[in-house]
């Protein structure tokens, strides 16, 4: 893919010089020193993830090579056979793009917007659309060459990743609120301005699993420290709609949404927890986002005929 990707890019962007670790290396030539002297000549990296190679140590090499030698805005993950939530490790930091034709314009765009002297909008999106199928024949040549079985990372593995991410997420926001001598202001600013786009985000990510109700977890690890009693209902929460058919799902909905609105209407969730008053918007937010995820599962459930989904 990348060789194949290296003939074409040109025929887009005529000032590209594309450089393949792989093939542009003399024999005998050292590979550390050959790859280090082209990174600094360059300005933009493009690393080729398929599933024959997304484990592969010289893959996590070079992406560190990259990503130490370029900002991560110019460094892109092309992936060929995988989807987004196949990367893990080094690989996630960066903002990767599928092999079809929105991808690839996307990178081309990329690509152009750090150039010295860019071609125009125009030119690319003209050019893209109807140059794509010349690239796309090379894919297809590819693919039914080397035939594999499509990767899939288990779904216990990329659950922990987004939990941890949330986590993480939060350690920053409260380290942020520390470092402000009037820490009651930056909280009210920092909830303000994270947790109604942070829950929608994560909602959102979310949908990228085969269980819908991961959802839950996801909310739960982003209030565990502001609300811990809050988290434990949530993930009571999902652990009984794993088991549950719609019925039962739709009446869990009800008793969990009675309880959040209970709480923060009636003060108590103020009264358990040492935080600022904002944070019981958090709440009411809540709902909104639980209501959405339930919606899933009851589909989920329909179209699965009351099939249970399965986390590894």
């Amino acid at each position: 893919m990348a060789n194949a990707l290296r003939d074409w890019l040109p025929m887009v962007l005529q000032y590209v010089e594309p450089f393949v670790s792989d093939k542009d290396i003399s024999a005998g030539e050292r590979w550390a020193q050959a790859i280090s002297g082209e990174l600094e000549a360059s300005n933009f990296g493009i690393i080729c993830i398929t599933p024959e190679n997304i484990s592969s140590e010289w893959i996590l090499f070079e992406s560190g090579a990259l990503s130490k030698s370029m900002s991560d805005g110019k460094v892109i993950p092309l992936l060929f056979g995988l989807e987004l939530s196949d990367l893990s490790g080094p690989l996630s930091q960066f903002q990767a793009q599928k092999a079809e034709e929105a991808g690839i314009m996307e990178i081309v765009k990329s690509i152009n917007k750090v150039a010295e002297k860019p071609a125009s909008d125009q030119i690319v999106n003209q050019l893209v659309p109807s140059l794509w199928p010349k690239f796309k024949s090379k894919l297809d040549e590819i693919s039914s060459k080397t035939p594999v079985d499509k990767h899939k990372r288990p779904q216990h593995e990329i659950l922990e990743e987004l939990v941890k991410d949330v986590r993480g997420i939060g350690s920053v926001v409260r380290d942020m609120q520390m470092d402000s001598g009037d820490e009651e202001k930056t909280i009210r600013k920092q909830l303000q301005r994270w947790h109604p786009r942070v829950i929608h985000e994560f909602v959102m990510a979310s949908q990228k699993t085969d269980d819908p109700g991961v959802g839950l977890l996801l909310l739960s690890g982003l209030i565990k420290d502001e609300l811990p009693w809050l988290s434990e209902l949530l993930t009571e929460t999902y652990r009984e709609t794993r088991s549950a058919n719609k019925a039962q799902v739709g009446r869990i909905l009800q008793r969990t949404k009675m309880l959040i609105k209970m709480l923060y209407r009636d003060g108590i969730a103020y009264k358990l927890s040492n935080v600022s008053k904002n944070t019981m918007m958090l709440m009411e937010e809540m709902v909104d986002a639980i209501d959405f995820i339930f919606s899933n599962i009851l589909n989920s459930k329909s179209s699965a005929g009351g099939r249970k989904s399965i986390v590894d």
